[in-house]
């Protein structure tokens, strides 16, 4: 018992003290990312219980909420963050029977530090949440198996206040759940049902809940990530999905290279090759590979949902994981295979995670800059001061300094601006960038002058003809998709 306690005190520490490396340049930087800014400087709004009921991410900022009163504080938000982390890794360890520290410490980093993280850090006012939804679920996974019922009941809650923090949750229940039950080599079929039946109850009773929340208005059942496939269009689009399932394997998207997803699809085929020795294997195997695309199989838009590497932490991220688990609990062949394989995809992995923060480090300090350079024109130009300048078109300065090729963008790892389109005015105390017609117009009537200068412009910044200046308004034209979406909104 007492090494037992020593080896997961280790573990933890061991993982805490990797992750505060890895991402030592993010912490220290206090990183701010897109739509984040209001929130971080918790002058206007603080997050509150209610801040992600919306899209019925209810259990999202209760962590933030309790801890720290709504607020996002630098290094302590991550180190928290960090500290869940950590602790699910040891959970997950424990439940998955991993014992050897060397063993356990690879399994944990390929899942805490690679790429996939990145989805969530960009965020940094989700992480506290997101990165809390891994000891709930191994928690949870834990709990089922006990006998009592009292276990069971905790297991339901935990499993349903994670569907509340992130729904797609759900591919890492069912992924790390079979993974275990591959480890054990053999399975009580009964026990197997008892427990795979409580999971399926948890998402009964998280869609239930869904309807009731939909019925009082509390979440807009409308919006994009709330809109389910119907049971005929999934049934429709089974080719897709399958073809889905392999592309996620090997299609490259930003930090995500064609090396890294080689290596964790070797890992895969290897920790296949080891097991699929019955007909219970295929089984289980079937549905770790379905659960990962699981998120995009509910969901009518795909868009939003495939080859995302914040669905992916969840779901493709613990398929690599458990295949690095299940080789390293093999016959010595099989375990060389794993070390050798798991360790390339950690150092393939650690090097994207340090290179994105570069990256965005970098893109960050570009695009306040050309914020600056467009208020001095202003200044120059103008003697009526302070205007309100109105950025028509977002510009993301990173990928200038991201040279390696892929297949595929996704969006906030590398493509969306710092100084976010529809609520920019966060990150600017004075000069607050706002967006012309979208939404609600921040312009409320055009005059004659403007009217006519947004009707015929054609040149964007930093071309004088792409800057318009009156007693009241700044308009930048900073980009031609900026120009052309202005055209299309103007009245006619």
């Amino acid at each position: 018992m007492k090494q037992l306690l020593k080896n997961n005190m280790y573990l933890f520490f061991s993982v805490f003290i990797t992750l505060n490396i890895i991402f030592l340049y993010y912490t220290t930087t206090f990183f701010i990312g897109n739509h984040d800014w209001d929130w971080v400087k918790g002058t206007t709004q603080v997050l509150s219980l209610s801040t992600g009921m919306f899209e019925a991410r209810f259990g999202k900022f209760i962590l933030n909420v309790l801890l720290f009163s709504g607020h996002i504080f630098p290094i302590l938000n991550n180190f928290v963050s960090f500290i869940l982390l950590s602790i699910g890794a040891v959970l997950l360890a424990k439940y998955w029977n991993i014992n050897k520290l060397l063993s356990a410490f690879i399994v944990s980093i390929s899942f805490t530090a690679t790429p996939f993280i990145l989805g969530w850090l960009y965020f940094p006012i989700n992480i506290l949440g997101n990165f809390s939804a891994i000891p709930l679920v191994v928690g949870g996974l834990i709990l089922i198996e006990k006998e009592k019922i009292l276990p069971k009941i905790i297991a339901l809650l935990f499993f349903i206040l994670a569907l509340g923090v992130y729904p797609s949750t759900m591919e890492m229940i069912f992924i790390v759940f079979f993974v275990r039950q591959i480890i054990l080599k053999e399975t009580n079929i009964r026990k197997v049902l008892k427990s795979f039946s409580i999971i399926i109850l948890s998402l009964a009773i998280f869609k239930l809940l869904l309807i009731v929340l939909a019925h009082y208005h509390l979440i807009m059942s409308n919006y994009y990530n709330m809109e389910l496939n119907s049971i005929n269009d999934i049934i429709r689009k089974i080719p897709e999905f399958i073809k889905l399932f392999f592309s996620q394997l090997w299609t490259t998207i930003p930090f995500f290279p064609r090396m890294l997803k080689l290596t964790g699809g070797i890992i895969v085929i290897l920790a296949l090759s080891s097991t699929i020795k019955n007909i219970r294997n295929i089984i289980f195997w079937f549905i770790i590979c379905g659960a990962t695309i699981l998120s995009s199989v509910l969901t009518s838009n795909i868009n939003e949902t495939a080859l995302m590497p914040r669905v992916n932490f969840y779901g493709l991220n613990f398929l690599y994981a458990g295949s690095i688990a299940i080789l390293l609990m093999q016959k010595t062949i099989w375990r060389n295979f794993g070390y050798l394989f798991g360790l390339i995809y950690l150092v393939l992995s650690i090097n994207e995670s340090i290179y994105a923060q570069k990256v965005w480090h970098l893109g960050k300090i570009s695009e306040t800059n050309l914020v600056m350079r467009m208020s001095s024109r202003i200044e120059e130009k103008s003697k009526i001061l302070p205007l309100t300048p109105i950025l028509t078109d977002e510009i993301s300065l990173r990928p200038k300094y991201y040279y390696n090729k892929f297949d595929k963008t996704t969006p906030y790892i590398l493509e969306r601006s710092f100084i976010v389109r529809h609520i920019p005015s966060g990150m600017f105390n004075f000069y607050a960038p706002n967006t012309l017609f979208y939404g609600s117009s921040q312009i409320r009537e055009l005059t004659p002058d403007l009217y006519n200068y947004l009707r015929t412009v054609d040149t964007p910044w930093p071309n004088d003809k792409g800057l318009y200046i009156d007693n009241e308004y700044a308009v930048i034209m900073s980009t031609r998709k900026g120009i052309e979406a202005i055209k299309a909104q103007l009245p006619k």
